[in-house]
């Protein structure tokens, strides 16, 4: 049964654990960066940074807020990657975490340029896509991406989606009594695996706006055009083998040659 991730990020205290507990499950490297004057370990997502706490400043009637929120792949329900993969290398679980088998991967960047979550990163010296996969491996086993069972203040939760949405919607009812304009992300925006309460603009934590769906272009490709175009390629191998073989079947055959005592 489909699972989903569920970000409180009023709960979110920064300590980063999850980048860390990430890093290590994946086998990722440090991918160290020059300080530059802001607490915020990484500006984004990287071929080996899957998950990144967002840290910002915002003013909210003269009083200085510090925003925190973890970002990671939203696993959508409507990938745009799966779609324009032309290899069919991003594949989704039953439990719904959108990974990358890089056995087929071949570096083309469609799922980077296509993703309206800015996720995934081309690694061009290995020539591969890579991107948080939910840690696959231990949903499929029954245990919870190690982001979740590491977040010291609860800031992650993971579950049956139907539990998760309750408790998403329980706990936005008590954030509201501070934080009128607290909404809850991703039900509609092209997510659903990964659900987030926000007490700001999405922009303030690297999210896009509120609705952002998969590109119409993507979807007229994955629909339209690219099964036109299998079609179009299936009919013209087949027109080749017909020409073939007619021309093996109706080549001339070379007449006979007269010899001495008999014909060869």
């Amino acid at each position: 049964m489909a699972k989903t991730m569920f970000i409180d990020t009023t709960k979110c205290m920064a300590c980063r654990g999850c980048e860390v507990a990430c890093k290590n499950w994946n086998d990722l490297e440090a991918d160290i960066q020059p300080f530059n004057g802001s607490y915020q370990t990484k500006e984004d997502f990287a071929t080996q940074t899957y998950t990144v706490v967002k840290m910002t400043e915002v003013v909210n009637n003269g009083r200085v807020d510090w925003i925190f929120g973890k970002r990671q792949c939203m696993h959508c329900t409507e990938a745009a990657c799966i779609m324009v993969c032309p290899k069919n290398a991003i594949k989704r679980s039953p439990q719904g975490a959108v990974w990358i088998d890089h056995d087929l991967c071949i570096g083309c960047g469609y799922c980077v340029q296509n993703c309206p979550f800015g996720v995934p990163k081309l690694d061009t010296v290995n020539h591969k896509s890579t991107k948080c996969n939910l840690c696959v491996s231990r949903i499929e086993n029954g245990l919870t991406p190690m982001c979740a069972k590491t977040c010291p203040p609860g800031a992650i939760m993971f579950g049956e989606r139907q539990d998760m949405e309750v408790a998403a919607h329980k706990r936005l009812a008590v954030v509201k009594r501070t934080h009128p304009n607290a909404t809850i992300y991703g039900n509609e925006e092209a997510g659903g695996t990964v659900l987030y309460i926000l007490t700001e603009d999405p922009s303030v934590y690297g999210l896009p706006p509120h609705g952002t769906q998969v590109p119409w272009q993507v979807k007229f490709w994955q629909n339209f055009a690219r099964p036109i175009g299998n079609i179009a390629l299936g009919g013209t191998l087949v027109l080749l083998l017909v020409a073939a073989w007619f021309n093996y079947v109706q080549k001339p055959k070379e007449p006979p040659v007269h010899v001495e005592g008999g014909v060869k």
